[in-house]
């Protein structure tokens, strides 16, 4: 395994944190990751303040709700780590483990290698996005400061969100340490959000390849006359997946629930900034905001939809690659249990839905319908 292999996901653990190299996902860090947990609980407050000042204005409204959900989404997330850290250790070395015995073969090789690279472009993707969020909130204000500074000979301080502090932020001795406390806000809500998000890629693209694996035992008809030791092999890894899927679903079913019960409101509130005309130091940071949640929601839902494909598949190759016509009865009839089975596919459920692309179409209707609300309430006298 080459030196990329969990690359992404092991980084952004040791960032917040915990030790990915324990079987049950140790906590090395509880003070760090406190500290990190605190600081979004701290930040969050003043920008629910400030929004609630003025319930007329719409845009202050929706600004300051939309980083709100993701600070508050992005504690949660944590919290249902920590909570469920033995279990997701317990699978992340099982899958490990199961990875390095999938390298006997070239084409076992081949499939491992081939899940682990679409993984690494998920997850490198939003790891960037995400990243470009924080940069974002950190140079803008700085970088329309000096252009003040250069037009009117004055450096006009601004935050990298509007919120109600209790220091003054136009005030010279206050600018900098609450300028530096917005941006450890953003960069918290962010490490949190890449551990929990690029953990869920690398978890979904590993377990779909044990679904492969078992195409390619199907495939493996070397010893014609061990079709007993053949079935039960192909049982055997059939079953492993499956209960992969599942602990993976009953690990993150909380987090996806909350999640997409807030992505919607999230898209139309983001989406409603760009609606309004004008400039500020906002725009750098709202525009990559959006583009890390809309990354972040395909990732999910994508994810989603490919086990959900890989594990009905198994149907049609069991199908294909059996010699119906020379099977004998028993035989049949055991082949023919395994495709009912393959049948009902593993799925990542959140409770209320199931996560695939069916639920980012109506994350997205839903988001478009709620944009036109608020547009509507804009336009209405007051």
């Amino acid at each position: 395994m080459d030196s990329s292999y969990f690359a992404v996901q092991r980084r952004a653990l040791e960032i917040v944190g915990f030790d990915p190299g324990t079987p049950h996902l140790k906590l090395k860090h509880p003070i760090w990751a406190g500290i990190l947990v605190l600081n979004l609980v701290s930040h969050n407050w003043p920008m629910v303040v400030y929004a609630l000042q003025d319930l007329s204005d719409l845009t202050r409204l929706t600004d300051n709700f939309a980083v709100f959900m993701q600070g508050s989404l992005s504690t949660f997330k944590f919290l249902a780590i920590v909570a469920k850290r033995k279990r997701i250790g317990s699978l992340i070395h099982r899958l490990h483990k199961l990875n390095r015995e999938a390298m006997a073969t070239a084409s076992q090789r081949e499939k491992f290698v081939r899940e682990n690279q679409l993984d690494r472009y998920v997850s490198r993707s939003f790891r960037n996005a995400v990243y470009g969020v924080i940069w974002a909130s950190a140079i803008a204000p700085i970088v329309l400061g000096l252009w003040e500074y250069i037009r009117t000979g004055e450096f006009m301080p601004t935050t990298p969100m509007d919120f109600n502090f209790w220091l003054d932020e136009r005030n010279p001795k206050f600018f900098w340490p609450i300028y530096i406390w917005g941006v450890l806000g953003v960069a918290a809500a962010a490490w949190l959000a890449i551990a929990t998000d690029t953990l869920f890629s690398w978890l979904i693209h590993n377990v779909v390849v044990q679904f492969q694996l078992l195409e390619l035992q199907l495939e493996n008809r070397d010893h014609p006359n061990q079709e007993d030791l053949h079935l039960a092999e192909c049982i055997h890894q059939h079953r492993l997946a499956l209960e992969l899927a599942s602990e993976l679903s009953s690990i993150f079913a909380e987090i996806v629930f909350v999640k997409y019960m807030l992505s919607y409101l999230q898209l139309c509130m983001l989406a409603f900034r760009f609606s309004q005309s004008g400039w500020s130091a906002q725009v750098p940071f709202r525009a990559t905001f959006l583009l890390a949640i809309i990354i972040q929601l395909s990732s999910y839902c994508y994810g989603g939809e490919y086990l959900k494909q890989q594990s009905l598949g198994i149907a049609q190759a069991v199908y294909d690659k059996c010699n119906w016509p020379e099977m004998p009865p028993k035989k049949r009839r055991l082949w023919q249990l395994m495709i009912m089975r393959a049948q009902k596919p593993a799925m990542i459920f959140g409770y209320m839905f199931v996560v695939d692309l069916s639920l980012l179409l109506w994350v997205t209707k839903t988001a478009g319908s709620f944009l036109a609300l608020l547009r509507t309430f804009e336009r209405s006298p007051t």
